[in-house]
């Protein structure tokens, strides 16, 4: 009698489950349907539960699609279990036979005060040469589908070895509106061509012209008030040993590039976890961040210096497919394809490592998602490219029980505005379920 009544109860369960299911998959049709992006773009969702992966909806999820940044996801996930969150980016000041060494790791968080503070309690004068191991990682910062035009955005400077300030450097933007002329003034020598003009707000733009001088940042549109802004460095390697001279101010002998001895003895050194990197990396959605982790996963994975190659290699072989493309880490490129379908087999995966789901961005409270889904008790990552957008994670229904989310909306026009808030729409009816 008791097993009867227990198999009424699962049988009931069960049917239920799948009754409420059916409801979901009807709202969201109609709320997919009807929306605007619908009718032009494609619309990809894949949610499973979480718990047993039993999808409660797809919709195109098999469709090869730019990732954008959620990109991030399948990357972050492959540092983690390949290297591990305790792992130690390491840049040292090391002394062997009379010489320095500088090795460097490509830490991404590494700042000009920290290269200041490596030689800060060192005698200078004593040594006539300083060596710096760059053979970590590749000074490689191009991948395929990146274009010329993407080193200008803050948002994606060059990156590699000789990562140092984010490879950003500060101009101070003068206005005086007495003489109608706007000055630009900057503590690292870069071509600025200033095309900027007085007018009633702050509003800049930074172009790269080749066609007509391709060392120029050119700098256009209005401004009112006197203010700061972070642009790339057009030459990292340049940029880095431009600081690194400004860090040692007494040293005056030659700087040379070579591999540090194994038995050189450790004089000072700057170390990062990695965790708090890759926590950066997807809560704010880091491009450069994710480049270097993805090469530093590489080198440690087939002990040779780390480069894309290997890295894209890497993947495949972690991942066990070789049916998408994987042009970057950071999902920057739209050569990049991916599905929902394997998005939402990443998250599965990761489901249960506390490391990983701390590294995304919490809705209403951080990162990316910090002014969006205040109301709802989500863990995501967001991507945002021309004509691209999504929004993948975990998010916790109203009745307490935990879902896997992937959403990609692609091939639209103008801003994202209205992708965004398609995916939003699609979490509150999920919210509800």
């Amino acid at each position: 009698m008791k097993f009867k009544t227990l198999f009424s109860f699962c049988f009931l369960f069960l049917f239920c489950a799948k009754v409420f299911a059916q409801d979901l998959s009807s709202n969201l049709d109609k709320i997919i349907n009807t929306d605007l992006l619908s009718k032009s773009a494609v619309v990809s969702v894949k949610i499973l539960d979480k718990n047993t992966k039993q999808p409660l909806y797809q919709r195109d999820s098999a469709l090869l699609l730019h990732p954008a940044s959620m990109m991030k996801v399948a990357t972050s996930a492959l540092v983690l279990e390949t290297i591990g969150a305790n792992y130690i980016l390491e840049t040292a000041l090391y002394e062997a036979q009379g010489r320095l060494y500088l090795r460097l790791c490509g830490d991404p968080t590494l700042k000009t005060q920290d290269l200041a503070g490596l030689f800060k309690n060192i005698d200078l004068s004593k040594y006539d040469t300083l060596v710096i191991d760059n053979t970590f990682i590749d000074n490689e910062f191009y991948a395929t589908g990146w274009m010329w035009d993407n080193f200008v955005s803050g948002d994606n400077p060059p990156y590699g070895i000789f990562n140092l300030d984010r490879n950003l450097i500060p101009i101070k933007i003068i206005t005086d509106k007495k003489t109608g002329m706007v000055q630009i003034i900057s503590n690292y020598p870069i071509e600025i061509a200033n095309e900027l003009q007085i007018g009633s707000e702050n509003r800049i733009k930074l172009e790269q012209r080749p066609w007509q001088n391709p060392n120029a940042v050119y700098i256009t549109g209005e401004v009112c008030s006197t203010f700061v802004k972070k642009i790339p460095v057009q030459n990292p390697e340049k940029h880095f040993l431009y600081r690194l001279n400004q860090s040692m101010p007494n040293f005056s002998g030659k700087i040379f590039y070579g591999e540090a001895p194994k038995t050189a003895n450790l004089l000072a050194c700057k170390q990062t976890k990695v965790l708090d990197i890759l926590r950066e990396q997807n809560k704010n959605s880091d491009n450069l961040f994710a480049e270097t982790m993805f090469k530093i996963a590489a080198r440690e994975a087939f002990g040779t210096q780390g480069n894309m190659e290997n890295a894209r290699k890497l993947f495949e072989q972690f991942y066990g497919l070789n049916n998408f493309v994987i042009a970057d880490a950071s999902g920057l490129s739209h050569n990049n394809l991916l599905n929902c379908d394997f998005l939402s087999d990443v998250l599965f995966r990761m489901k249960d490592n506390i490391d990983f789901r701390s590294t995304l961005s919490v809705a209403g409270k951080d990162g990316t998602l910090k002014k969006r889904l205040k109301e709802i008790t989500l863990q995501g990552k967001t991507g945002t490219i021309s004509g691209v957008s999504g929004l993948c994670g975990y998010v916790k229904t109203k009745q307490g029980h935990e879902y896997i989310f992937s959403i990609l909306i692609q091939n639209y026009k103008d801003s994202a505005k209205p992708a965004k808030q398609l995916e939003d729409k699609i979490i509150k009816e999920l919210n509800n379920f």
